[in-house]
């Protein structure tokens, strides 16, 4: 038992007048976690991790609090330019019932959460529906702060089965694995993308329309780069994330 564990005595009366102790676990406790995770139902977890749902049904109970507001706001909507990307903050506003000092002021919460969700971080089946998707995981964060869990992540927030970009063919086109790698490694050598594609003829507006081929062959020079078999000519240095 955590050394900091707040204890309350529980007179219970019986035949033979026993005092029965019982435990009282508070957020700043090494056990809290624990604790709030044993409120959940089998069913309100997947694979170990509590969903949203689950956690909004505890919350009120774990905190004995009242819940005053529950509102969404989209930040940003999708767009084709920027990836189909919608942003979403839940912010959730809850008075406690037993305010931790005497303070009345400190008895009013209010915690936020923010998600973003596109094609590369969502569940393909789910990824036509960016907003519902983020504003679920938006507020799964936000009880999660509010909770003080620790080392935990709610279930809707882990992607299993992403797809290659939406818009590219998984045998011709460039996959999201290649252009993965080219980022990872053009970022360590300090190699600025667009200027590499555009020093081999290739097109730099939409790299999602480029060949699987065409990305083959700029691995290539950037793992020759790598090994020290070329050296990278000084207009190629550089490197910026915004060539995707």
């Amino acid at each position: 038992m955590a050394k900091n564990t707040k204890k309350e005595v529980v007179e219970v009366t019986n035949v033979e007048n026993v005092s029965v102790e019982s435990v009282k676990v508070s957020p700043n406790d090494i056990g809290w976690t624990d604790h709030v995770l044993g409120l959940l139902s089998d069913d309100e977890k997947i694979a170990g991790n509590p969903t949203t749902d689950g956690l909004r049904r505890i919350f009120e109970i774990a905190l004995d609090c009242c819940v005053t507001e529950a509102r969404t706001e989209v930040v940003q909507t999708p767009d084709p330019n920027n990836e189909k990307r919608a942003t979403v903050v839940h912010t959730i506003s809850y008075v406690l019932k037993t305010p931790e000092s005497n303070d009345e002021n400190l008895k009013y919460r209010s915690v936020s959460g923010a998600a973003d969700v596109y094609w590369g971080n969502c569940d393909k089946i789910y990824r036509n529906h960016p907003v519902a998707v983020a504003e679920t995981r938006a507020e799964g964060r936000a009880l999660r702060r509010a909770l003080k869990l620790r080392k935990v992540v709610a279930a809707e927030e882990i992607a299993k089965d992403i797809d290659d970009h939406p818009d590219a063919d998984s045998v011709n086109k460039i996959t999201n694995n290649q252009i993965n790698f080219i980022d990872t490694l053009s970022s360590r050598l300090n190699i600025n993308v667009t200027k590499l594609l555009e020093s081999n003829n290739l097109d730099t507006k939409n790299i999602y329309g480029l060949s699987h081929d065409a990305a083959v062959s700029i691995i290539r020079v950037l793992s020759g780069y790598q090994q020290n078999m070329v050296s990278i000519p000084d207009t190629l240095i550089g490197y910026s994330n915004e060539w995707k």
